[in-house]
């Protein structure tokens, strides 16, 4: 039997997405360059390579959904599509000559850390072996899709679809289409479909807040000022001071949360004319509780005569269709599933070891758990981008991942520069970060209703509970007291 060779590298990242383009840039920048990126689709975008159903649109503005290091002035809108963002993410692997680092299309299955060698041995589903001082996991809580836990899904013969693996070209056309979600992905996803389909049935459990999306297009002066130097710096942190004041709107008494109440309420009214289906969209848990949602076309699609909105509970999928509880079968030639990602177990279809034997899996039995969402006890030159607790309900992730990137690049420097195997956050230092922040959530607007930020035990395992210049001004710099070296 052959053993295949094993290939070093000083850093290995897991993902191509957002977190793992800043990762792989900012590492070029420190002056590492010995790297490579590994990625289970058969493209770089992540989130935004999977997302590609009609409608895709990310639900911050695109100044602030652009990296400080990288502004783009080409976008189109102010709130960009899927495809436009990939194409941003794509000009800039190429700008920074990333394609040739990465392998596409291969997955890690196993990673086990050698605390003699100090170093990642990494399994790829293709057999092949990595060896890498770092790893760098930067697949974020937005990349296993998760199905629904229905009785009868696998029975349907019908056309099962997933939001998150939307296949090129699908044509549902004069269908019967049913959609189960009624979250950010279904706002944007059932307009794109009302208008063309015979049919559409959306399965709704919970109402949500809805907000008016403030687009427009991107003018020829618009593109002109983004190239005057100094304008998108500028417009990015204007548009990031604007969403921090929107955080506001998730604390009691707040004026921001009275304002935007209001507005979502008038919002509703003018959407949707019909006094009965109006009160069956109304939400009934506190804002913010979930993401709020920005769409100007999601109740107008819902009030056309060919949509309907069916709030009874669905009892089990048929080979048909939909069967509710009150007796319905909701015939269909078509399902769709945008209920979104696993975010309650991230990083499962990875076997990841660290000193001692220590399972992640096991360390995250009860819920998802880091230091700063960067960084887990026992498990050394182990980076995470976008871990737990580091969500964000109100602005743009990459105001999160570039300080995490910063700090995960000082604690490398460090081993290499102290010359050490390996550095990890101490176990008493990550236990008391973690009862904290659960402690400060518990009183949050986010433990008082079900969401997925929440695990089945109720433990908040996504949202970050302050602000956003308060996380930044905590992880951006690493406290060498919390870390030990070997």
């Amino acid at each position: 039997m052959t053993v295949a060779s094993v290939t070093d590298f000083e850093v290995a990242i897991l993902g191509a997405g957002m977190s793992g383009l800043c990762m792989a840039i900012q590492l070029q920048r420190a002056g590492i360059t010995d790297f490579v990126m590994l990625e289970k689709s058969a493209g770089l975008g992540g989130t935004w390579w999977d997302n590609r159903y009609p409608g895709a649109q990310v639900d911050v503005p695109a100044p602030a959904y652009s990296f400080s290091f990288a502004p783009n002035p080409d976008w189109t809108h102010r709130f960009a599509d899927a495809a436009e963002i990939q194409h941003y993410q794509q000009r800039l692997a190429e700008q920074h000559g990333l394609p040739a680092r990465m392998r596409l299309g291969v997955a890690i299955t196993e990673a086990k850390f050698d605390a003699e060698a100090g170093r990642w041995q990494l399994l790829l589903d293709n057999g092949e072996r990595i060896s890498a001082r770092f790893f760098a996991c930067s697949t974020g809580a937005l990349s296993v899709g998760r199905w629904p836990d229905i009785p009868g899904l696998a029975d349907f013969r019908g056309r099962l679809l997933h939001s998150a693996r939307w296949p090129h070209g699908a044509d549902l056309c004069e269908q019967r289409v049913g959609v189960i979600g009624t979250g950010s992905t279904a706002a944007q996803l059932v307009p794109a479909l009302a208008p063309e389909v015979a049919k559409l049935t959306v399965f709704q459990r919970t109402a949500n807040w809805v907000m008016p999306r403030v687009d427009r297009r991107y003018g020829r002066l618009d593109r002109w000022l983004h190239r005057v130097p100094g304008y998108a710096p500028l417009t990015r942190r204007a548009w990031v001071q604007v969403l921090e004041w929107g955080r506001r709107g998730f604390d009691e008494g707040t004026l921001a949360r009275r304002l935007i109440m209001a507005a979502a309420a008038s919002h509703l009214r003018r959407g949707v004319p019909d006094a009965a289906l109006r009160e069956r969209l109304t939400p009934h848990y506190p804002l913010g509780c979930k993401r709020i949602i920005y769409s100007n076309d999601y109740y107008p699609a819902l009030a056309r005569p060919q949509t309907e909105l069916v709030t009874a509970a669905i009892t089990r999928v048929t080979p048909r269709g939909v069967l509710t509880d009150d007796g319905r079968e909701h015939v269909l030639d078509a399902l769709v599933c945008a209920t979104g990602f696993d975010t309650i177990r991230p990083l499962a279809g990875v076997r990841i070891e660290g000193l001692g034997g220590r399972l992640l899996a096991d360390a995250w039995r009860d819920g998802a758990q880091a230091y700063l969402g960067v960084s887990v006890a026992g498990l050394p030159n182990f980076f995470l981008m976008l871990g737990p607790n580091t969500a964000t309900g109100h602005t743009s992730t990459l105001l999160y991942i570039e300080p995490q990137v910063q700090h995960a690049i000082a604690c490398m420097q460090r081993v290499r520069r102290e010359g050490r195997r390996w550095i990890t956050v101490k176990p008493e230092v990550a236990a008391a970060h973690d009862t904290a922040q659960q402690r400060r959530l518990a009183t949050s607007v986010w433990s008082q209703c079900r969401s997925w930020y929440r695990a089945d035990n109720g433990r908040i395992v996504a949202i970050w509970p302050g602000f956003t210049p308060e996380y930044v001004k905590a992880v951006r710099r690493p406290d060498p007291a919390a870390y030990a070296l070997g």
